[in-house]
Formats: C-alpha cells, structure tokens, sequence
C-alpha cells in the first residue's frame, strides 16, 4: 500500500478536515494529541498532488508530538507532586502555632510593643556588636549589643526603650571587625498561610510580620 492511499484512508476514517475542524471547535476541552491529528490529517489532505511532502516529515511531527505529550504529562506529575509537598510542609507547620521558631530575615514589622529577641552566631569574639534599624524615613537606631564571644549568644531588645514607632525596617548587624555572623530573629508562630494560586507556606510571627517558609531556619520546642 502506497504512502499516499495510507493516507487517504486515514482520512476518511476521521471524516474529512472540516467535520474535525467542527469537533474541535464544539469540545473546547479536546486533548491535546487529537488536536494535532487533525491538523496534520488537515496539512496531508491539502498537500499539492504535484509536490507531496516527505512522509518523513510527518513521522518527524508524529515524534515530536510524543515528546511534547510526554513532557506535558511529567510536568503534570511535577505538580501534582508539587501540590502534595505544600500540603505536607502546610500541615507540619501548622503544628508550630503557638510555638518560636528562629527565621533569617533583614527586615521586620514592627509593632513598637514589647520585645525582639533572636541570636547571633560568631565566627569569633567581637568586641562590640550592633543592631542598626532604619525606618521607612531612612532613620536609623544603632542598639548597641555589646561585647559578644564566638559561637551562638542570644540577645533581647526592649523596643520601648528605643522609642520605635510601628512600622517596617531594614536590619542591619555591624561588628567591631567588620566580620559578617549569622543574625536570626526569634518569634512566636502565629499563624500559616497556604496561598491559594501555589507557592509556598506563609508564617505570621507575633510582633515582626509575616515570613515565608523558606526562611525558617530553625523550628523551637519552646
């Protein structure tokens, strides 16, 4: 059987380039590959007599339609395994409510009221070590934390005494050797967002804002 009598016959199982023309235009919802066919059983019918194409380049388009089907369909997997990932983290953060949690962050939003509490981690000792906050203005209070040794230390900020209006500022943590440590904030969990159009888990932590789950860098018991 000839390549061009396979290819009539082809289309007169599938009616013709108008009937699919009609399916496709009245199920909106039509796969992807049945789309395709239609098209290319479309381009084979109308093909010049004189000048057909070369069978080979409907065997390259056939390919190529695999391929794509494929990738959509591992990427469909992705999602879906996606999804189901979101749904775990949400849920394992949700039993963090009421808890602290340390987060890696260079701003915050502050209520003015109580305290702010987080750590620093040193590579060695440093003989002053200092908290700059600049407000929305550019103002900037430098709460000065004193000597600190190498290692992990906690710190505790009272923000009333620094007369620090609510508000959103930019941290900054200078050292008397100019070295850069690991500076963490600590808060309470207040509660966890999972946005609705995907991404990732939301944390609002009492007193400094809400943070992406992403930059949690450690989960307290207490």
């Amino acid at each position: 059987m000839s390549v061009e009598q396979a290819q009539s016959r082809q289309l007169a199982a599938n009616g013709g380039q108008k009937d699919g023309a009609q399916n496709v235009a009245k199920n909106g919802a039509q796969p992807t590959n049945d789309m395709f066919m239609t098209l290319l059983l479309a381009q084979i019918r109308n093909q010049s007599p004189l000048d057909p194409a070369d069978p080979s380049q409907f065997v390259s388009q056939l390919a190529q339609m695999s391929q794509m089907q494929s990738t959509q369909d591992m990427l469909k997997q992705l999602q879906s395994q996606g999804a189901m990932l979101r749904e775990l983290q949400g849920v394992a953060l949700g039993a963090q409510v009421g808890k602290p949690v340390l987060v890696q962050t260079d701003r915050i939003r502050s209520d003015g009221q109580g305290e702010l509490n987080g750590r620093l981690t040193l590579a060695g000792q440093e003989d002053g070590a200092t908290l700059i906050l600049t407000d929305a203005a550019g103002q900037r209070t430098r709460i000065e934390l004193g000597k600190r040794a190498a290692g992990a230390s906690d710190f505790k900020i009272k923000l009333a005494d620094y007369h620090l209006a609510a508000g959103n500022y930019q941290l900054e943590l200078s050292t008397a050797s100019g070295s850069k440590g690991l500076f963490e904030l600590k808060a309470e969990v207040g509660g966890v967002r999972l946005p609705v159009n995907g991404g990732e888990p939301v944390l609002s932590l009492a007193g400094i804002g809400d943070f992406p789950a992403s930059s949690v860098s450690a989960l307290l018991s207490a």
